[in-house]
């Protein structure tokens, strides 16, 4: 089968069949049975029993209409299909029916711009944000689900939120969309917008604008640099690098074809990476301070 080939039912037709709280349930129940390691798949009765519903009729009815679909049927018992886990996860990840907001709260760390520890961060409409205070620049703004807030404290939740945003350039970077795995093609024309690169997936539109930097924060060559002569700042969030957060470390030394040049400074030398289009690694040297 061509990998383009698709079947199974229409968008609609998989909400309408997680249109009852019985439905929403048992994937729970399915998806709470992984996480404490019970063995798959899970006999008729044995899920049953894990979850809320009071008639074996009803439950029959339910997780037949999500088998298929949703969840598969073994033969043994059953347990969740992708599309299953996907959806239990952002349910409880509160992505689709919860709302969560805090800020603006102060938070430990130094302006990459100004140098003052005046940080602020900013959680509204799922979407968290972190600028000075003092400069008033602001030096990240990027969606989270709402579950993600809840369960933590903010200094735990910026700790996620580093890593979470980083991992998401990386999959960029490397052509995969964060939102959907469809093809992320890393555009290098200015033309539609301030930033150098744009992270465009072919498959559903999703659009990253970061500074060429942060799709490099955790490339290979850049971690090995920063361990050999950054050792103190290895642990700084990516909002505290001045060459994540803005393109002033990036050089455009040619356009046809596009070619730029992104230089990490430490105090005893640089690591200087020459890109091509699409953000491809041509070279990387240390220069010495």
């Amino acid at each position: 089968m061509d990998s383009g080939d698709s079947t199974g039912v229409s968008p609609a037709t998989a909400f309408a069949l997680l249109g009852h709280e019985h439905r929403v349930d048992i994937l729970h129940a399915l998806l709470d049975a992984n996480q404490h390691s019970v063995e798959t798949p899970i006999p008729f009765s044995k899920l049953f029993a894990r979850t809320e519903i009071a008639v074996s009729s009803q439950f029959s009815y339910h997780l037949e209409e999500l088998t298929g679909q949703f969840i598969r049927d073994t033969g043994d018992g059953y347990e969740l299909r992708y599309a299953g886990w996907k959806v239990a996860t952002a349910i409880l990840a509160g992505t689709y029916n919860e709302h969560a907001s805090f800020g603006p709260t102060s938070v430990t760390g130094t302006c990459p711009n100004c140098g003052m520890e005046m940080l602020v961060a900013v959680y509204e409409s799922e979407w968290l944000a972190i600028s000075c205070r003092d400069c008033d620049t602001r030096h990240i703004r990027y969606p989270i689900p709402p579950g993600a807030v809840q369960s933590r404290s903010v200094p735990a939740l910026l700790e996620a939120f580093d890593r979470y945003v980083r991992s998401h350039m990386a999959r960029a970077r490397d052509g995969v969309c964060p939102a959907c795995l469809g093809v992320m093609e890393i555009k290098t024309d200015p033309d539609d917008n301030d930033t150098l690169a744009t992270g465009v997936c072919q498959r559903c539109g999703n659009r990253l604008y970061p500074p060429v930097g942060l799709f490099f924060r955790d490339h290979e060559r850049v971690t090995w640099f920063r361990h050999e002569y950054e050792t103190d700042r290895l642990t700084v969030p990516f909002w505290e690098l001045n060459w994540c957060v803005t393109d002033d470390a990036v050089e455009v030394t040619g356009t046809d074809p596009w070619q730029c040049r992104l230089e990490i400074a430490a105090e005893e030398a640089s690591l200087v990476l020459l890109l091509g289009d699409g953000l491809a690694v041509h070279s990387t040297t240390i220069e010495n301070a």
